[in-house]
């Protein structure tokens, strides 16, 4: 269905409709009304860029904020004898850019309202509400129409009525805000939309007498406008009769209510033929909820009232969608401590329409208190790009104990959740590159305060120095020098693409990588894509290096850094490879990969129970927030417990007096710590107990 409106949201007592406009707030460095205009008075500017630039301030919420409140107004009509009304809310005025103080009344197509409209959750009015809203009008200006011809349709003649008009309203003591009419005609529903292809409905231009200028009528193309077309907003929540919810589409609509809000009788499509969609969603983060629920928080879309949630334990195999509210999106029923890869669509249930499926992330529904963030920032389409290599990121951290979380970099720039609230943040770039951003100043701010802060962070992408350092701004290089810690050197090993696909650990005693490993990546035949151009780099600022490729000894594939970032204040870590994690092969390779990073950051291995000299002892929860169990079935005379830091000196010691003895170490800060378990004098157990925060 072709619909121009949108949906009620229905919170049990809570006000059946919004009477404000859906709209962000407006930004205080927003452009005012007159500084907007300038920016598209060219006379070579096309309608579609106008347009464009038009919504884009819109949907940025750059509308005055006495715009923002919408006015009660009420339609009637006696229908067999009964009198029924609607009351529905309007926008005060008609549209406009700017702040209160200098905004543009702004004439648009009806192509172009049509999406505003699908954005705000508003509709047009019709050839009776025109009137109704008009003789609700606190504020009935003059009409003032302007000299016809050539440049009617221009801006400077825009500007040359607004400036009018805004004088005239300047003349009465009502506040803005305060619903006024006179000053346009309106763009408004009908049926004559249909009764000629593409054509503009427009009505109005009431004098304060109550006469009207301009009779309803459908000789203009819809691309044309003028100074006198106005937008005029119009909830398409509404109520009919003071009780019932309802909407201005299913009034107009209805067979029997139709007077109430129609002078032409039954309006079968109350919307102009314009193609509604909703946008596939990018800003989202999938996260643990407890034990058996993930939530999702989704960037707000007004066009939106449910969202299709589809779930797989392997990323490849997915379930039948899940049909969740957006104000409620829970998935719940799930496997404890089982990783779940998840994509969603969006749906408006008014119009019923779908978007297109999202990008697949990860998470694991678990009371660990693991911190591990997933970002996926590989949005490039390109070939081999299938928006999903948190498969292979999330599998690898699982396969060594660590519970993910994940979100799209969108999410992290729209502030839907923050970094500096993981102990390790795993940013995936793939071959992300100039075009797409690797990182965005914006996101270069926030991984640059996350690395202030002692985070530890883990970034992989074959384009990232080209991007940065090769091609990018002072504040790039910058970013890429002194928090990634590389220096681009070239754009594939040798100069020669499609040629090397190993890094090598030979010759560098200086890597987080065990002893002569060859860490292999795809050529496009291994399951993900073709590396063609992996970047080589070098050390700078204090990094050290990990990876070499066949060139040279010295063309570093892989560094790492642990220590104290420019601005900083706490030790951060940093592992980054130039090529992309997820395209190294065998899995068991990654997996080993994974593991040595993982060492690195947190100075020993991360399984639940590393070396055990007695298997008959074990401690749980490992990872712990400080409070934990030692088990043991082999209990021996005069048995003790210490607690040592990684360096062997004793932090606790305790008395074991059961099988199975809680240990408080809650006032432990994050880190590695040895249990050692002592029966009759002797060591019996040697445990590594992982405290996280």
């Amino acid at each position: 269905m072709r619909k121009l409106l949108l949906f009620c949201l229905f919170f049990g007592s809570v006000t059946l409709f919004s009477q404000t406009l859906n709209l962000p707030a407006r930004q205080t460095n927003a452009l005012s009304g007159s500084q907007f205009e300038a920016t598209i008075a060219s006379s070579t500017l096309s309608l579609t860029n106008r347009e464009n630039m038009i919504y884009t301030q819109i949907s940025a919420g750059n509308v005055p904020n006495f715009y923002r409140t919408l006015v009660a107004v009420t339609s009637t009509a006696t229908i067999s004898s009964v009198p029924q009304s609607v009351t529905y809310y309007v926008a005060p005025d008609y549209l406009a850019i700017g702040c209160d103080t200098d905004y543009f009344l702004m004439p648009m197509s009806p192509m172009l309202a049509t999406k505003i409209g699908t954005l705000t959750g508003t509709t047009l009015p019709t050839r009776k509400m025109v009137g109704d809203i008009w003789s609700a009008a606190s504020v009935k200006l003059a009409p003032q129409p302007l000299t016809a011809g050539s440049q009617m349709s221009t801006v400077p003649y825009f500007a040359h009525h607004d400036s009018i008009v805004g004088q005239q309203r300047s003349t009465f003591s009502n506040p803005l805000g305060s619903l006024t009419s006179g000053d346009k005609k309106d763009v408004i529903i009908s049926n004559l939309i249909y009764n000629t292809a593409n054509r503009v409905i427009i009505f109005g231009w009431y004098y304060q007498n109550g006469t009207y200028i301009q009779p309803m009528t459908n000789v203009h193309a819809d691309t044309y406008m003028d100074y006198s077309h106005g937008i005029r907003l119009v909830q398409n929540s509404c109520m009919l009769n003071g009780t019932t919810p309802t909407t201005i589409q299913a009034v107009l609509e209805s067979s029997t209510l139709n007077p109430i809000l129609s002078d032409e009788g039954v309006i079968a499509q109350p919307w102009y033929p314009y193609g509604i969609t909703i946008s596939t969603p990018q800003s989202f983060a999938v996260l643990k909820n407890n034990s058996t629920s993930l939530k999702l928080i989704v960037k707000n879309d007004p066009s939106v009232t449910h969202y299709n949630v589809y779930k797989s334990t392997n990323g490849t195999t997915f379930s039948s969608p899940i049909q969740l509210p957006k104000n409620n999106l829970m998935l719940t029923g799930l496997t404890t401590n089982q990783i779940y890869f998840i994509k969603i669509s969006a749906y408006d249930s008014l119009n019923t329409i779908t978007s297109g499926i999202s990008e697949v992330l990860a998470a694991v529904p678990t009371t660990h208190t693991d911190s591990t963030l997933l970002v996926n920032g590989f949005d490039r389409a390109i070939t081999g790009n299938t928006y999903n290599f948190t498969i292979q990121h999330g599998n690898s951290f699982y396969n060594n104990n660590k519970y993910v979380e994940s979100c799209t970099n969108e999410a992290v720039t729209d502030n839907l959740l923050s970094l500096v609230n993981y102990r390790v943040v795993d940013w995936i770039l793939g071959e992300e590159s100039t075009a797409d951003e690797t990182y965005s100043s914006t996101e270069q701010t926030y991984v640059s305060n996350y690395l202030k802060q002692g985070g530890y962070f883990f970034t992989s992408g074959s384009e990232i120095g080209w991007d940065l350092d090769h091609s990018g701004t002072t504040t790039d290089k910058q970013f890429y020098n002194n928090y990634l810690k590389a220096s681009y050197v070239a754009d594939a090993p040798g100069g020669t693409s499609n040629t090397y696909y190993s890094g090598f650990v030979q010759t560098i005693p200086t890597s987080i990588y065990r002893s002569n490993d060859t860490v292999n990546f795809d050529n496009g035949t291994h399951g993900t894509y073709n590396v063609s151009y992996p970047d080589v780099i070098t050390t700078i600022n204090g990094s050290s290096p990990d990876l070499h490729y066949a060139t040279s000894a010295t063309d570093y594939a892989c560094l790492h850094y642990a220590g104290i970032f420019s601005g900083g204040t706490a030790t951060g870590k940093m592992v980054y490879i130039a090529y992309p994690f997820e395209t190294i092969y065998p899995s068991t390779m990654r997996d080993t990969v994974m593991k040595d990073v993982l060492i690195f950051f947190f100075n020993q291995q991360t399984s639940y129970v590393q070396t055990l000299q007695n298997a008959s002892h074990n401690i749980y929860p490992n990872p712990t927030t400080g409070m934990f169990t030692i088990a043991s079935d082999n209990l021996a005379e005069k048995s003790f417990v210490q607690i040592c830091d990684m360096q062997g000196r004793i932090l606790k010691e305790e008395n074991i007096t059961t099988t199975s003895q809680q240990i408080n170490c809650t006032d432990f800060t994050a880190g590695m710590y040895l249990v050692k378990i002592y029966g009759n004098g002797s060591l019996q157990g040697n445990l590594q107990l992982l405290i996280f925060k």
